[in-house]
């Protein structure tokens, strides 16, 4: 049986909201069709300017950015998947395995398996492929292992500790294994994410205000985190224009280089009075005066 995990994720439609907005300056606009290898992304995530962009926006997050320097949506998969509580301890070995660009091997086998990410476990797969590798388990009984290690069976860790590895083959191997597999991300998860992450990231960097308009009408009932958007906005040189009832939408929307309050998101105004001036606007054009206002809303 083939199993599915959904996930409602808020930036999903983040990233929907930013798309309409773009489309009215570029109809054919489509975030799945941008270059996954855009400079100005990657810049941003190496200085760590990452407020708002899925997975990447914690302080932490950030200072491991600028030190580890992404340069792939792979680079990503693997920041995401290491800034966890266990795999966070690793960071520093991978970054200098990085930066030296040489891993030593205890054994010659492990290196096409763990060369890609710097000679450290980081995902389930490799721990199924070095189980399958060193003591030729077939793709089932790899996973058994897989599974234990990731539940933390202590009885079966153990058991496949004899079966697996002699001495021969170096003990403190597997240890080393258990150690980072317990805490090892299932890849084609983090390979999702990073791409979200990927995406986000490309808005901020080349649609800020669209991205920055739609992230903060995804956080309308949270004052502190709309105040840490405006914030970075401000950081970016982008104005939020006040709420006008002839200038904004709904939601918070892109208005030039800088963003328009919505006016839902204004205290004690329901959302269904502020389809009726949008309705009346659109019917009847821009209100004129207050008292304008008031005659064609009473």
């Amino acid at each position: 049986l083939l199993k599915f995990d959904f996930l409602g994720l808020r930036y999903l439609t983040v990233i929907s909201d930013t798309e309409k907005m773009i489309r009215k300056k570029l109809p054919d606009f489509r975030i799945e069709s941008v270059p996954q290898d855009d400079t100005a992304t990657f810049e941003l995530l190496k200085l760590g300017q990452t407020a708002g962009v899925f997975q990447l926006e914690s302080s932490g997050m950030r200072q491991m950015l600028t030190t580890f320097r992404p340069e792939s949506i792979d680079d990503i998969m693997m920041a995401i998947s290491m800034y966890r509580p266990g795999p966070m301890e690793n960071i520093p070995r991978l970054i200098e395995n990085r930066r030296k660009g040489k891993v030593e091997y205890e054994l010659p086998q492990l290196a096409p398996i763990l060369d890609s990410t710097y000679g450290c476990v980081v995902y389930q797969e490799q721990v199924m492929q070095i189980f399958r590798t060193l003591a030729s388990y077939s793709f089932g009984k790899a996973d058994v292992v897989r599974k234990a290690i990731s539940k933390k069976k202590p009885e079966v860790i153990e058991q496949q500790r004899a079966n697996a590895i002699d001495e021969t083959k170096a003990a403190s191997i597997f240890d080393d294994i258990v150690s980072f597999a317990g805490y090892a991300f299932n890849k084609s998860h983090a390979a999702a994410y990073a791409v979200l992450a990927y995406r986000t990231a490309f808005l901020k960097a080349r649609y800020p205000s669209e991205f920055l308009a739609a992230l903060m009408t995804s956080e309308l009932g949270n004052r502190a985190k709309l105040a840490e958007y405006m914030s970075e906005a401000s950081r970016l040189g982008i104005k939020v224009l006040p709420p006008s009832v002839n200038e904004s939408d709904v939601d918070f929307s892109s208005d030039g280089h800088n963003i328009r309050y919505g006016l839902s998101a204004l205290k004690n105004v329901g959302i269904g009075f502020v389809n009726r001036i949008l309705e009346e606007r659109q019917s009847s054009g821009n209100f004129r005066s207050f008292t304008d206002f008031a005659e064609r809303m009473h």
